[in-house]
């Protein structure tokens, strides 16, 4: 099983993966569900293969501009889940965790969410 290569969510985001042979993931994520029209740098790790599975998690680092209209932030998601081979593809199943930055202190309790994806 590799990881590196293409992969596909259901809302058409592209991950792009490099996974290493000591199981350093690097690549690039766009979002199209985002405001950040950039592909960004991601980093993470993979876990060795077991039984057609392998666990991984990567992180991205986005940035919203226009600070000065209030809609400006920094954000950070984390993705974690597995990698499974399925018939004749692979899929990586994945939860993830969305913190944005906000601009006042009284925001703070709402800047995380969750979800999930599932790249093919």
């Amino acid at each position: 099983m590799s990881l590196t290569g293409v992969w596909v969510n259901e809302r058409r985001s592209i991950l792009l993966l490099d996974e290493h042979e000591d199981g350093l993931l690097a690549g690039k994520f766009r979002s199209i569900v985002g405001r950040d029209p950039n592909v960004r740098i991601l980093s993470g790790r993979t876990s060795p293969v077991e039984d057609g599975k392998q666990m991984l998690g990567f992180a991205v680092q986005f940035h919203i501009e226009k600070p000065d209209s209030g809609h400006g932030h920094y954000s950070v998601c984390t993705w974690c889940g597995w990698a499974k081979d399925k018939a004749a593809n692979q899929t990586i199943t994945t939860h993830w965790l969305l913190t944005i930055s906000r601009l006042s202190k009284e925001d703070e309790w709402s800047s995380t969410t969750t979800g999930s994806d599932t790249f093919e």
